[in-house]
């Protein structure tokens, strides 16, 4: 009696150490996965960068500003040329 209930330990065990290495590789899988993701200051880097360039962004000109900025040009650009014509007469 003795005798059957060692080898169903050892059977037990048997299968207790297949599973065991199983979550050994699965293990190694997630440690190596764990060691590619981006560190703490990756992050901080990423945040000043964001930082960065939503100040260049709200730097920028308004599409308001530019359109003004267009017609003056071509409004001081028409009177030169009226003044060209006027003096060439």
């Amino acid at each position: 009696m003795l005798e059957k209930r060692v080898d169903a330990i050892e059977v037990d065990l048997k299968n207790v150490k297949e599973i065991l290495q199983r979550l050994e590789v699965g293990f190694a899988r997630i440690e190596s996965t764990l060691a590619q993701l981006p560190k703490a200051t990756d992050y901080a880097s990423l945040k000043a960068d964001v930082a960065e360039i939503k100040g260049k962004v709200s730097n920028s000109p308004t599409t308001w500003t530019l359109l003004g900025i267009v017609f003056s040009t071509w409004a001081i650009g028409s009177g030169i040329v009226f003044a060209i014509a006027r003096m060439a007469k």
